[in-house]
């Protein structure tokens, strides 16, 4: 293995990408070696009983030169490609219980962001590494984590909102999320959620299941602000909405309960994206989600 070879593969060991791009990488550089040397071989074969002259010497110099340069060039084009395939994101995952947290996932699934969405978000992430895992291994690593524990008792609530363009992606995303989150003593809804929702959140400055949950609970209370929604908790919010559309019954947090999106199932209910399931410890939600006691 030459010199060059060595430091292509080093400066490879660094590349944090797929190693199904930096294996094809490889293979474009060690092609563009074996046709330079065969450039070079053939005209050398032709001319064995001949000694090199010095002109031919520096000609082979000089393509082995320009090889090299070449597969450099290949190298940086596809780590810049595969690095860009690894960055960037393909689908979003809100969670909001009191803390409101975003993750990022690309293509092949791994979390490459996780932002906060309030100060409490920021408390949590500050305890726990979710970067560069599978998506599924990063919520179960948020959701042991000490800084979440307080969060997720028999009382609280979590919605988690998936948005992608990738619809196979985002219900793997959401089956995904339901399958961690039903493990956890509280009531919730995982559910798919469109782009717009997604901006108009953020244009709001909230999460995304925060901010369904506030257009919900307004509609029933004009009073009611999206600036004093986005101080409540998901389950402030949800006996709220909870106390609105049922006046007349008494609305406790207690329970584990479960929550029924349109397509439910589990604990945790499969919303879609017209959708806004409504788990609560007890009574009967409305809305496109109706709670049941757990």
């Amino acid at each position: 293995m030459s010199d060059l070879d060595q430091r292509v593969r080093e400066a490879f060991d660094e590349v944090k990408a797929p190693e199904s791009v930096k294996s094809q990488t490889l293979a474009c550089i060690e092609a563009a070696r074996c046709a330079a040397e065969a450039s070079v071989s053939a005209p050398v074969a032709q001319s064995f009983e001949k000694a090199p002259s010095p002109r031919s010497r520096f000609r082979a110099h000089g393509v082995r030169r320009v090889a090299a340069l070449a597969a450099c060039l290949v190298l940086a084009v596809v780590c810049l490609s595969g690095y860009r395939l690894y960055t960037e994101p393909t689908a979003y995952v809100g969670i909001d219980v009191n803390p409101s947290i975003e993750l990022s996932v690309n293509r092949f699934g791994l979390v490459v962001e996780a932002e906060a969405l309030n100060e409490d978000g920021r408390a949590v992430l500050d305890s726990v590494s979710l970067e560069n895992r599978p998506y599924d291994a990063a919520l179960k690593a948020l959701t042991e984590s000490e800084g979440f524990a307080p969060y997720v008792q028999e009382t609280s609530f979590v919605e988690v909102s998936v948005t992608s363009d990738d619809s196979q992606q985002a219900e793997s995303l959401r089956a995904e999320s339901d399958a961690q989150l039903a493990a956890l003593p509280c009531a919730g809804t995982c559910a798919v959620v469109s782009e717009g929702e997604r901006e108009a959140a953020a244009d709001a400055g909230m999460g995304v299941g925060r901010y369904r949950a506030a257009l919900e609970l307004m509609e029933y209370d004009p009073s009611v602000t999206l600036e004093a929604c986005s101080k409540m908790s998901m389950r402030e919010l949800r006996d709220r909405i909870e106390a609105c559309s049922h006046p007349d019954e008494e609305t406790t947090s207690g329970g584990k309960g479960e929550g029924h999106g349109p397509s439910g199932g589990g604990r945790f209910g499969q919303g879609a994206s017209a959708g806004s399931g409504n788990g609560m410890g007890r009574g009967q939600g409305e809305g496109a989600g109706a709670g049941a006691s757990g």
